[in-house]
């Protein structure tokens, strides 16, 4: 489907939830913008993709920590930098850093 046949798609819909007659999959009036949003970019093939989920190891790894065990240095040289792992780590920082101050 190319971009303007997605804009149509999406045009349409919308014009149905205005007028009122846009119905989800089970039937029911859908009353939100929001949800009738996602429901043109479904349609148009535009949805958003579920994430990935975490590997194994670095999940385990987590969880190690979060059990406040430490990790082992090794694992942290073999793992990759992307972006979650990135966020995970600061978030983990962070957690050690607060520990000390529940009262």
């Amino acid at each position: 489907m190319d971009k303007k046949q997605q804009q149509a798609k999406i045009a349409r819909v919308m014009r149905e939830f205005k007028a009122g007659t846009l119905k989800s999959s089970s039937g029911e009036k859908i009353t939100k913008p929001a949800q009738a949003l996602a429901v043109a970019l479904s349609e148009a093939g535009m949805s958003r993709k579920p994430k990935k989920d975490m590997g194994d190891e670095y999940y385990m790894a987590f969880m190690k920590e979060l059990g406040g065990e430490e990790q082992e240095e090794e694992n942290d040289d073999t793992m990759d930098e992307s972006t979650g792992e990135k966020r995970c780590k600061a978030y983990l920082a962070t957690v050690r850093k607060n520990k000390g101050k529940k009262s």
